[in-house]
């Protein structure tokens, strides 16, 4: 096997192996990544900010692969923490920022062994479910680059899916992992509250986890990150064992519900029902029961409340950021949808907000109570296919109604997960004839990720998807 010309037909576990068995250094794998960013970040802008020198230093010292991930090429996100290194959350008011310390989930990452070589771009705060901040530009998605790769993780997804490296970390506070999932034809997925550690705003909706090529890459990240943080307020899980160890391990027949026919307030596109028509007869063939409901949801009232809370959390964390670096925020330093949730979140007044959150704790207790009787919730991931850059960055437009726009026309399903602090997933089921990928979406119950994980690897099996990702190489940036 020659090592360089076969290392994108590999995951980043199967290219963990090519390590151990000394068919190539770390170094050698860190200069190879090195390159492909070098060679086809231009194009995609997935990565905008560097740190090759520091992770070729890390892997010259490395002196040992043992250990799960060790030694593998690695993106942060950047709205995350890296010590010494610019943290700019896409925002021009912390363009200038260079972070003190890691934050718990870099932290984790780093004591894997992971070796960092950048941040990857987010629009700006992690606030779009596109990625196209001012502060650095739009990233192209990889399977077509007049469309956007999806947000707020769509640096990070667009880096993994054109090959620039193996995974990358994502976060996810209202589908921010799973909507590049599909965008970009990866494996996204959620993992459950209490899971691991969580950070303090957004309501609790946030939760840190990866885009990868392939099931058992995410596995191996959950095992690295799976457990609370200190003194957290919600209790942790005991741990489930081993994620990546069970990993395939066939699931228990599972009783599937599906229902994305709604009300005349959600719509889908073509592609989007053909993948959920494919999706289901593929469940029937998996051997699991399907039955077609769903909770009773009025999605317009749903996201109304959603988005207050959102926008309400959001205006907390901009005026906490200039705090932190010292600039107070302003219509000159924020986007103008940025610049619309912080006075939004300044006009909406306690009550307001504590309906709100009322709203949500007894929508999501109802959306609970529905997995009694099922294990598993499918529906799209999305409602359309991947949006064209600049669509949804009318600075005309009322932050508010953008929001609701959104949620509505693009993004029903996933901050239900957010809310209910459930496991979920997308998984790439399906390429248009024009080559685009498109998600399914899957809810688990409150801690099943690991069964979640199970029926991922047994539909990854049964219908691979790792073959498509050559056709970004020579069909979109010219193959090398």
């Amino acid at each position: 096997m020659n090592a360089f010309t076969d290392l994108l037909q590999l995951d980043a576990l199967g290219q963990k192996t090519l390590l151990d068995q000394n068919e190539l250094s770390v170094l050698e794998l860190t200069d190879f990544y090195i390159d492909r960013i070098e060679t086809y970040n231009p194009t995609l802008n997935a990565v905008v900010t560097k740190s090759f020198e520091l992770g070729r230093e890390q892997a010259k010292k490395m002196t040992t692969t043992k250990g799960k991930v060790k030694g593998l090429p690695f993106l942060i996100k950047d709205l995350n923490a890296v010590k010494g290194i610019r943290q700019t959350s896409g925002s021009r008011m912390l363009k200038d920022f260079i972070a003190p310390d890691n934050d718990v989930n870099v932290d984790r990452f780093e004591h894997a062994g992971l070796i960092f070589l950048g941040k990857t771009n987010t629009p700006e705060l992690g606030f779009l479910p596109t990625t196209e901040p001012l502060l650095f530009g739009a990233t192209k998605n990889p399977w077509d680059l007049e469309r956007s790769p999806g947000g707020s993780s769509g640096g990070s997804a667009a880096a993994v899916a054109a090959g620039l490296i193996p995974f990358a970390h994502a976060n996810d506070g209202g589908g921010s992992i799973r909507i590049p999932a599909s965008a970009c034809g990866l494996f996204g997925f959620k993992p459950s509250r209490g899971r691991m550690p969580y950070p303090a705003y957004m309501n609790h909706f946030s939760i840190n986890h990866a885009l990868t090529r392939s099931v058992r890459d995410s596995a191996a990240l959950l095992d690295i990150l799976n457990g609370a943080g200190d003194h957290q307020l919600y209790p942790a899980f005991a741990p489930q064992g081993n994620f990546l160890e069970h990993v395939h391990d066939t699931p228990r027949k599972l009783k599937i519900a599906v229902q994305y026919q709604t009300d005349e307030t959600i719509d889908f596109d073509m592609e989007t029902r053909k993948n959920m028509e494919n999706t289901v007869q593929l469940m029937k063939e998996l051997g699991h029961e399907v039955v077609e409901e769903m909770p009773v949801i009025d999605f317009p009232e749903l996201a109304k409340h959603f988005i207050k809370i959102w926008m309400g959390s959001g205006s907390t964390i901009i005026k906490h950021t200039g705090l932190m670096v010292g600039h107070e925020p302003s219509y000159q330093n924020l986007e103008p949808l940025t610049y619309d949730i912080l006075k939004y979140g300044q006009d909406l007044s306690a009550l307001e907000y504590e309906e709100s959150r009322v709203y949500i704790q007894k929508e999501a207790q109802k959306i609970l109570a529905f997995f009694q009787d099922v294990d598993v919730w499918m529906t799209p991931t999305m409602n359309q296919l991947p949006t064209k850059l600049g669509k949804d960055t009318d600075p005309a437009k009322d932050g508010f109604q953008q929001m609701m726009d959104n949620m509505l026309d693009y993004n029903p399903f996933m901050p239900i997960a957010n809310a209910t602090g459930q496991p979920a997933m997308s998984v790439p089921t399906h390429w248009t004839n024009d080559g685009l990928p498109v998600g399914t979406h899957f809810f688990g119950r409150l801690g099943e990720d690991q069964l979640l994980l199970q029926l991922a690897s047994q539909i990854e099996q049964e219908k691979p998807w790792f073959h498509n990702y050559q056709n970004i190489s020579d069909n979109v940036l010219g193959g090398r």
